[in-house]
């Protein structure tokens, strides 16, 4: 995993997930756990804008989809594997 990448810098706090409104504790737990399967999950080949790119896509995803909030740890690790996935992915494309 790329050196200079630390998830702490993208961690959530109960004042970014506010649009969740009484469920903003939830929210937070959740999108920080989520966000800590992108460290255990990466590879150690990964660069910094592929984890990037997942952390993104993650949040985005959630402010999008409120559903997401219903995950289960090992749907959560399936999601993030995922992610990773299409990000190696891209950037392989992207360097062709």
């Amino acid at each position: 995993m790329h050196s200079q990448f630390d998830i702490h810098t993208y961690l959530v706090s109960h004042a970014d997930m506010w649009f969740f409104e009484d469920e903003a504790d939830i929210a937070v737990d959740q999108m920080n756990e989520m966000l800590h399967y992108i460290v255990t999950l990466a590879d150690s080949d990964d660069t910094l804008d592929c984890l990037e790119e997942v952390v993104r896509r993650c949040l985005f995803d959630w402010i999008e989809n409120p559903d997401l909030l219903a995950l289960e740890s090992d749907e959560m690790q399936t999601y993030i594997t995922e992610q990773l996935a299409d990000a190696r992915q891209q950037e392989i494309e992207e360097d062709d």
